[in-house]
């Protein structure tokens, strides 16, 4: 495994200024407080200085733990491959920039069906990005350390020419080079995950639950304490199925759902509303407040009382629940972090046969926002016929605002590729709307076959008739949804 080569700090107070007291002639320092500071190191553990003095400018401008992380992770890439080059960071030129995205194209990861690529474009473009942003701070605010820039303009004599552009969505500047790799078709970058995808999941939670069912191996901690594994088993459970569908409700961010208020949502059944912090836009998050069904809410409550019967079950063992005020919490209570949640679906789309297919979280997001825009234009289509004859900047922008107040995005442009999408399909295929409300009642009745599964293979019960009957209105509903595909 690579060794990583930065750390985070959530909350640090450093020296920032110093003011001089005219009576006395001493100096009394200010100090500044950090709440996520990012500090690299080489590989050989020796502080890279040039990369903590970027990390701190780049700590200072936002307060958002996952964006420090983002970016020091981003910059491995390059402290990595001058380690290994034998090269000082002053010396990176063109050279070196194109060996680097090659370094990155090339790497695979082994699955269980076979190697594939470690990382799609996109991503390969933002270490790229980040890479240069880099080198142009030093460029620019270090001069003194080399001759000439490391990356700058076309008449600067750097070793690494690039050209400044503005973006013309959001008016910022960025540094654009030929080597850039090309994106991913944005469509496939939004694509929302499907129901069979889904299913597949949900499949795999239960064959892990199942511990009666798995290889010896897997299940030595039941030899050694049967009601703690048993009890940690249905609980892990809970918690993955409970990820799961909050993600399928809401299309929250992955850290909205770590961050969710326990003492804020603890009657969601009651109020039908789940309050949700809102990230990337400040501190502290702004909250949503969430409107949800009653089967919904039934969900909600039935994991806070699974959880709550797991904490109290180590209580009762003598374990003690390390942080009892987090919704999600680890097996034997200990703490679980967010970039841990992030690993364990990984772990479970590969375990279920999901790796020759691009499958992640930010997918739920998608299918999330593409239905709510297209639950409004159906609306809307329904009161005014003639919009169905082509959109127009109005619809756009009024539909992209309501939604915005679900999925917390600060400017309605950032779905305007959604509804485009979902205006092309909803307008060009007349079978389109019916075959989606077709498959949410599949995912419904596969929500409700798992559920009674799980309820039968716990409290020992017969649920064979009601499974049968469900999975035969299935079948149904899948042929019926294939004629329909065909026509």
């Amino acid at each position: 495994m690579t060794k990583q080569l930065y750390s985070i700090y959530e909350s640090e107070i450093i020296p920032d200024a110093a003011q001089p007291n005219h009576k006395t002639g001493e100096f009394s320092a200010k100090y500044r407080k950090i709440r996520n500071l990012a500090l690299m190191r080489w590989p050989n553990s020796r502080p890279c200085h040039l990369a903590n003095q970027w990390l701190f400018h780049m700590s200072t401008k936002t307060n958002a733990k996952d964006s420090c992380k983002t970016v020091a992770s981003e910059l491995t890439h390059l402290i990595r491959y001058c380690y290994v080059k034998n090269i000082s960071i002053n010396d990176f030129n063109d050279t070196h920039f194109n060996k680097l995205t090659e370094d990155l194209s090339n790497e695979v990861t082994l699955t269980p069906t076979g190697a594939r690529p470690k990382r799609n474009r996109n991503r390969i473009r933002q270490i790229q990005h980040t890479t240069l942003n880099f080198l142009y701070w030093i460029s620019e605010n270090m001069s003194g350390l080399n001759d000439f820039p490391i990356v700058g303009p076309g008449n600067s004599g750097a070793n690494i020419i690039i050209e400044l552009k503005i973006n013309p969505h959001n008016g910022r500047q960025y540094l654009d080079h030929p080597d850039l790799v090309p994106t991913e078709d944005e469509v496939y970058d939004k694509a929302p995950i499907d129901e069979h995808t889904i299913q597949k999941l949900q499949d795999e939670i239960f064959r892990r639950h199942d511990w009666e069912e798995l290889p010896p191996g897997a299940t030595l901690k039941y030899k050694h304490n049967p009601d703690l594994y048993v009890a940690t088993n249905l609980y892990i459970y809970e918690r993955r199925m409970f990820i799961i569908r909050m993600m399928k409700l809401m299309g929250m961010r992955p850290e909205e759902l770590y961050d969710l208020d326990l003492k804020d949502n603890l009657h969601v059944l009651e109020k039908k509303e789940i309050l949700v912090p809102t990230k990337k836009r400040g501190i502290p998050a702004p909250i949503r407040h969430f409107k949800v069904n009653a089967p919904s809410a039934r969900q909600f409550d039935a994991y806070l009382d699974a959880r709550k019967s797991y904490i109290d079950f180590l209580h009762s063992r003598g374990i003690k629940c390390v942080h009892p005020e987090k919704i999600l919490i680890g097996a034997y209570g200990s703490r679980i972090k967010k970039e841990s949640i992030t690993k364990e679906f990984d772990r479970i789309c590969e375990d279920a046969g999901l790796t020759s297919i691009r499958v992640c979280l930010s997918m739920f997001r998608h299918r999330f926002v593409t239905r709510e825009v297209r639950i409004r234009l159906e609306l809307r289509f329904a009161k005014h016929p003639e919009l169905k004859n082509g959109w127009t900047a109005g619809l756009r922008d009024e539909v992209c605002r309501e939604v915005i107040e679900l999925t917390g995005h600060a400017d309605p442009a950032s779905l305007h590729h959604y509804f485009h999408s979902e205006y092309t399909a909803v307008t060009s295929d007349a079978t389109y709307s019916s075959m989606l409300k077709l498959k949410d009642e599949i995912d419904a009745a596969n929500e409700t076959i798992t559920a009674l599964e799980h309820k039968a293979k716990i409290g020992k019960i017969d649920c064979s008739v009601e499974i049968t009957s469900l999975k035969s209105t299935v079948a149904s509903l899948q042929s019926l949804l294939s004629r329909l595909g065909a026509a």
